[in-house]
């Protein structure tokens, strides 16, 4: 259902100009005309750099929206669930996503197929809940909508942050010396009663199957379940993570005898020192970390997740 006060539909629109490759500002030109027409007025804004959308969706006056939404990928939907969390007013309006990121994984697990289905859904106005993860790290508290990283996926991100000069091919390379150069990371893995001291080559909490542009991380996760789906990898050959990294698009990876699956409410990953973590995709904070499961934490237009 539609949110706020007031009688007519009305939407912020939080564009993020720079997604995919500068298509944001088309693709919010073409949804805006769309809900016009549905005689829902729309307010446009376009975000100026990084963590402005979060602090929009945090400190706006939000009274005279029905909805707010984000016309961008992950990155800024991660922003724009960080504020509304953030919001020291006890309502959030819900939060619809039209994909035009790089990425869009939660649209794929939103089934937001494309931009017409992604207005269609919020014209509609179905909500549902979604969960998010509370990540806490010392005193620094983020929420993840897709995934917390550690270990080999925080070195594939760091590493293709380093070489963005080679483009999007940077990813795939990135992963192929992590295959050629693993790096298994010590820790104490606490996934709610059961505990793994151990090296680690990956360790990926997932609130989403779809991680990394539409990899199939973790085949069983919900949006809407009240869980973390955890994908932990150790142990495991220079022959056996080059069938992982090639499996994982289509999530046959989990069958393998290195990977471990669980899906549980909190996850600690406990490290003698501060190493990065990749969060909804960007580096962002470092392990010790816990994260917990916020079962339906915010509302978005959509259908089952």
């Amino acid at each position: 259902m539609w949110g706020g006060g007031v009688s007519n539909r009305s939407l912020l629109l939080i564009v993020n100009p720079s997604s995919g490759r500068r298509r944001a500002q088309s693709v919010a030109s073409r949804a805006s005309e769309a809900f016009e027409a549905e005689q829902i007025s729309v307010d446009v804004v376009q975000t100026t750099g990084v963590g402005h959308a979060r602090q929009m969706a945090r400190d706006a006056d939000l009274s005279q929206y029905t909805g707010v939404v984000v016309v961008g990928g992950d990155g800024t939907l991660h922003e724009i669930i960080n504020g509304t969390l953030e919001r020291t007013s006890a309502a959030s309006l819900p939060i619809g996503l039209i994909p035009a990121g790089s990425g869009n994984d939660v649209a794929q697990q939103l089934k937001l197929s494309s931009v017409d289905e992604a207005v269609r859904r919020i014209i509609d106005g179905t909500t549902i809940d979604v969960d998010v993860g509370r990540v806490s790290s010392g005193d620094v508290v983020d929420y993840s909508i897709t995934l917390v990283g550690w270990a080999g996926v925080a070195d594939i991100n760091c590493r293709a942050e380093r070489w963005r000069w080679m483009g999007p091919a940077r990813y795939s390379i990135a992963a192929a010396w992590q295959v050629v150069f693993p790096r298994p990371a010590s820790a104490e893995l606490t996934l709610g009663l059961k505990t793994l001291k151990s090296k680690f080559q990956l360790v990926v909490i997932c609130n989403t199957v779809f991680t990394g542009a539409g990899m199939q991380m973790a085949s069983c996760a919900s949006m809407s379940d009240g869980l973390l789906d955890v994908v932990v990898v150790r142990d495991a050959s220079r022959w056996q993570l080059l069938k992982l990294f090639t499996q994982i698009d289509k999530g046959t990876h989990v069958d393998l005898p290195c990977v471990e699956y669980f899906q549980v409410e909190s996850v600690s990953i406990s490290t003698e020192q501060a190493e990065p973590l990749d969060i909804d995709g960007e580096i962002r904070g470092t392990a010790p970390v816990s994260v917990v499961a916020l079962p339906g934490a915010v509302r978005m237009f959509g259908a089952a997740a």
